[in-house]
């Protein structure tokens, strides 16, 4: 039984897998956004005098694009069924919400992954001609897959409230930038609040990430974004079942 659950949600991961790479929305995301990390990294390579400075701010900005990523794979991941109507099959199927998501949820992660592997030769530059630290960039990369992983779970809960991919992402935007606001205006607010909106943002806890620091406790916060977000998807489609 837990194997043919198993390959129930690698069957569904696949199948968005496909279909991505069937459509011009990843092409042109993939086209986008390292165009953008190889101009962006160039630069601060060539104004940076140590590597290391310049690997953290290359991974600050790959943050960004990341996110941007997870924002615009994940919108159409329910919302898309139920526009084209096909929802409606999946709800008759033997197939059970918690599968459903975690099978989109994979297929979104695994597409983030394939970006993360392309950008991967602008960071060995840095190693190579920089003597930046081989560790620095396994610890930023996991923090961009945590990074990518939380807003993409985000992304999926949202898109299971609208059968519009727009409103999808524009709401998926709003709630990560109020997240990422969190950590911006916390400076300016006084103790113990000041340290509460810090626990919450989502760049504060990518901060160490990018500079080559592995921590437990921002892996657990992303992880807790993650599992969060995907069991509240999937009280989303339920009640949709059972409306």
């Amino acid at each position: 039984m837990k194997r043919n659950a198993l390959t129930v949600v690698w069957q569904i991961c696949q199948r968005e897998l496909k279909s991505y790479f069937q459509s011009l929305l990843a092409y042109f995301i993939l086209s986008i956004t390292l165009s953008l990390a190889f101009l962006w990294a160039y630069a601060f390579i060539k104004h940076e005098s140590a590597s290391s400075v310049a690997l953290q701010r290359i991974f600050y900005m790959l943050s960004g694009t990341t996110m941007i990523t997870g924002v615009l794979i994940s919108m159409r991941l329910i919302a898309e069924e139920k526009m084209q109507g096909t929802i409606e099959l999946l709800f008759t199927s033997p197939l059970t919400e918690a599968q459903l998501v975690l099978g989109k949820f994979l297929s979104a992660f695994l597409f983030l992954c394939v970006q993360a592997a392309l950008t991967l030769p602008i960071t060995l530059l840095v190693v190579f001609y920089g003597g930046a630290n081989l560790g620095h960039i396994v610890a930023g990369f996991i923090g961009l897959l945590f990074i990518g992983a939380a807003t993409s779970a985000m992304g999926l809960f949202y898109s299971t409230l609208t059968k519009t991919q727009l409103l999808a992402s524009v709401m998926t935007a709003a709630n990560l930038v109020f997240f990422l606001l969190l950590g911006f205006f916390s400076p300016y607010i006084e103790q113990p609040l000041k340290n509460v909106l810090r626990e919450f943002s989502f760049y504060v806890h990518f901060m160490d990430f990018e500079k080559g620091v592995l921590s437990a406790k921002h892996s657990i916060f992303y992880l807790s974004i993650v599992v969060f977000y995907l069991y509240a998807a999937t009280l989303s489609l339920s009640a949709r079942r059972w409306r």
